[in-house]
């Protein structure tokens, strides 16, 4: 799963599905995932068989997975007026408007970006059309920010694909069209995403697939434990080995995405799609052959429920893994859409993966079991949120996407650590017959409504703030939780009884 999933928010991007779209469908999908978990522990202690259905959620996950890749894209690009001048001798010509959102353009033409030109000579009656490339004006020892000129009008240069020359252009008679940056023109046309198709064909495909998935590493994370037994300090060992398969083949898929892409316009995702398809044939040859233990998932959940929470410690750790699962949504969801927009390849996405995984998760799940027994589960929380403050806050000034790896070296407290922590405290602290009710209910504050919250804000953020505001907003809500989660472990200490 690791060549489709973390694609999935540029796929949609590519498809023409806005962030505030996006953040919507990886809101709901995190509340399937939440309910899933217990339908599917019931069905599982139903037919005692947890094998077989592993095995049916991941070939329905693989199915739905690769579904997407036959959506085509959202024609919903229209034309926009804009003014044009023709510059004698020179190989591009000037548009310029006055009805534009400079943040939503500063952060879409970063890069020259295809786009179409149509306009009237002023000798003539027939309109002539052009493809070639837009990108914001920025006349030698000016920047970007000094090509928005006082009046407020912004110039941008379109570059014919074929020799053009011009004398006149007729008044309004000049209309743009660009697929990436039409929505920062504001008296462009656009068809609402909500009314298309594809949008809907892919949030079903996105739900059913992302919910599959999250059931069986949920299904598998409680059946390790299972095995594990009383050796529970060992479960970050073990899923040791998914990060670095996870981390091998994001860094594959997004190499050969950017093979087949080419010179591109278009972004070709395929192969990593083409690469799990290979891998899942080989995971189920594998879960045919060997034994799981069917974890013992919980039924009577309400009462359990009841139990659990009846710790206002429990309560306090809830809330940080609540709010750890919104920041890890803001990430999981936004991180390539942002590294996109600073001109990163499919290659480097791939890498930055490849670092969370093998460079930051690897040694870090190894030595979780040590982080914990030194710091204890509060205070291994409190370094998470330490740890997103940092990150976020770089993401904020980052400008060179390639920076974003050595940044990703803080994964490994932002999630291998806060991971192994969350089940650990599950595992130890649920009373007796709960821990797998108490490990869903943290998963599902986590992977449910802590991704949804961060999945939903993220997406209104990037299209109202811009990405960088929006990685400083959580950067200050994270860097609030350090304190406060620090002050609450030290009261908990000395006026709770241990006990």
């Amino acid at each position: 799963m690791g060549g489709v999933i973390p694609f999935m928010p540029v796929l949609a991007k590519g498809l023409g599905i806005n962030a505030t779209a996006v953040g919507l469908i990886y809101t709901v999908l995190p509340f399937c995932v939440f309910f899933s978990k217990p339908v599917f522990g019931y069905i599982t202690d139903y037919f005692q068989n947890i094998k077989l259905i592993v095995f049916l959620l991941v070939c329905v996950t693989s199915v739905t997975y690769i579904s997407v890749i036959f959506l085509p894209s959202i024609d919903n690009i229209k034309w926009t007026q804009v003014q044009v001048q023709c510059l004698p001798q020179s190989d591009f010509l000037s548009v310029f408007t006055d009805v534009y959102d400079q943040n939503c353009l500063k952060d879409s033409l970063k890069h020259s970006e295809i786009g179409e030109l149509n306009f009237r000579p002023c000798d003539s009656n027939h309109t002539i059309n052009l493809l070639g490339t837009v990108s914001i004006e920025q006349p030698e020892n000016m920047t970007i920010d000094e090509s928005f000129v006082s009046n407020g009008t912004i110039w941008l240069k379109f570059k014919p694909d074929t020799n053009f020359s011009c004398d006149c252009i007729a008044d309004n008679s000049s209309v743009l069209k660009c697929a990436s940056i039409n929505s920062c023109l504001l008296n462009g046309e656009t068809v609402s995403v909500y009314r298309t198709y594809q949008f809907w064909v892919f949030t079903l495909l996105a739900i059913i697939s992302g919910t599959g998935a999250a059931t069986v590493f949920c299904l598998t994370d409680a059946a390790c434990y299972e095995v594990l037994g009383e050796r529970t300090e060992l479960y970050g060992k073990q899923r040791m080995w998914a990060t670095m398969s996870w981390g091998a083949a994001t860094l594959l898929a997004g190499f050969f995405n950017d093979i087949a892409t080419g010179n591109s316009s278009v972004t070709n995702y395929a192969p990593g799609f083409y690469l799990m398809l290979a891998l899942v044939a080989i995971d189920l040859i594998l879960l045919l052959k060997i034994q799981l233990t069917k974890a013992n998932l919980s039924l009577n959940i309400w009462s359990d429920v009841g139990k659990i929470f009846s710790s206002c410690e429990t309560v306090c750790f809830a809330t940080a893994v609540y709010i750890i699962g919104g920041l890890t949504g803001l990430i999981w969801n936004y991180q390539f859409w942002f590294l996109q927009d600073l001109g990163a390849t499919q290659t480097l996405m791939g890498l930055c993966v490849a670092v969370q995984c093998l460079v930051a998760e690897v040694p870090f799940f190894f030595f979780a079991g040590w982080f914990i027994k030194i710091f204890g589960y509060f205070n291994c929380l409190t370094g998470s949120f330490l740890a997103f403050t940092l990150r976020l806050g770089l993401y904020y000034i980052l400008e060179n996407p390639w920076m974003v790896l050595p940044i990703e070296v803080l994964h490994g407290l932002t999630f291998a650590v806060f991971y192994a922590s969350m089940t650990g405290y599950a595992s130890q602290n649920a009373p007796p017959g709960t821990e797998a009710t108490m490990m869903g209910i943290l998963g599902g504050l986590f992977e449910g409504l802590g991704v949804a919250s961060g999945s939903l804000l993220g997406g209104v953020g990037f299209d109202k703030l811009g990405g960088r505001k929006t990685f400083l907003v959580a950067a200050i809500v994270s860097a609030i939780c350090v304190p406060s989660l620090a002050l609450i472990t030290i009261i908990r200490k000395r006026l709770i009884p241990k006990g």
